[in-house]
């Protein structure tokens, strides 16, 4: 990215803080979808593994519109960010195809932690939370796998993290 995109970047992500701070719907709205429309303006369609993650962070700013308070669908938001979650899983097992089970199980120890104590409380939303969160929890592990082949891929790693710890807080 160019240092004015990283500008931008930390203005939306800044922003939304303090629209959230401050409680003011009309600053969080528009701060928050600008951190994903510099990422999506960086990237670059030199091969497959970029398109999939540029349609993933389309389809996670369609998401993150879709839930924002002023607009609130949260079902098409919760869909747009699970189609995007798939998408990067596939972006990811085009860097490395690697099986790697072992490496999988703290990440969906994780989730079934996670599942377990979200369970009781989810009522006609179970399944959807279970899958969402294997779904989830999948692209986090993948993502994990490739981090060392690219700078691109160990930024990758982590913007799963953030997203992961992101949806964590938001679910408990």
């Amino acid at each position: 990215m160019k240092p004015i995109a990283y500008v931008f970047f930390l203005l939306g992500v800044f922003g939304f803080f303090y629209g959230y701070e401050t409680d003011n719907l009309v600053v969080q709205t528009i701060s928050k979808p600008i951190p994903l429309i510099v990422l999506i303006v960086s990237v670059r369609l030199k091969n497959k593994y970029n398109q999939l993650i540029l349609i993933g962070l389309t389809l996670s700013l369609i998401g993150d519109i879709l839930l924002a308070k002023a607009v609130d669908q949260f079902l098409f938001g919760l869909i747009s960010f699970l189609t995007a979650h798939v998408v990067y899983i596939f972006a990811f097992l085009k860097k490395s195809k690697r099986v790697a089970l072992i490496e999988s199980l703290p990440f969906y120890v994780y989730g079934a932690i996670l599942f377990f104590i979200l369970q009781s409380h989810l009522g006609d939303m179970l399944i959807p939370v279970l899958f969402y969160v294997i779904v989830i929890t999948t692209m986090l592990w993948r993502s994990f796998i490739q981090r060392k082949i690219s700078d691109v891929a160990k930024w990758a790693f982590i913007g799963a993290l953030f997203f992961t710890i992101s949806d964590t807080f938001i679910a408990v």
